[in-house]
């Protein structure tokens, strides 16, 4: 799924966490659920994952930008192994912990894919 956001954020697209040096904008994406799908003789080789993308940019501006082009490039995407990708919830939430502050803007995407066994 990664390099469906090839071109989003210059390409800065990271699972879990970022390199230590890295120059915003960048986005980071976490698998945060998978539930595999099961029928009366057991697993039907499908699963629904949950994945949150945080979007974080110097303005606001870029960051509204970037997660446009993301909603754009995933919403509703199907091909291969993935039977579709939709959009869930989208927040904008703080870069920093409650009482920092700092000029980073962050927003977060929950997207949910259906899928077959992923390689």
């Amino acid at each position: 799924m990664t390099g469906l956001l090839a071109s989003v954020a210059g390409g800065q697209r990271y699972w879990l966490r970022a390199p230590q040096k890295v120059k915003r904008p960048y986005v980071l994406l976490q698998l945060v659920g998978d539930d595999p799908n099961y029928h009366m003789r057991g697993a039907s080789g499908f699963s629904s994952s949950r994945v949150q993308i945080d979007v974080y940019a110097d303005t606001k501006a870029e960051e509204t930008e970037i997660s446009r082009s993301i909603k754009g490039l995933l919403s509703g995407y199907s091909a291969g192994q993935i039977q579709g990708i939709f959009i869930e919830s989208e927040r904008n939430l703080p870069a920093a912990d409650a009482g920092e502050v700092n000029s980073v803007f962050r927003n977060s995407i929950d997207i949910t894919i259906h899928h077959g066994e992923l390689p």
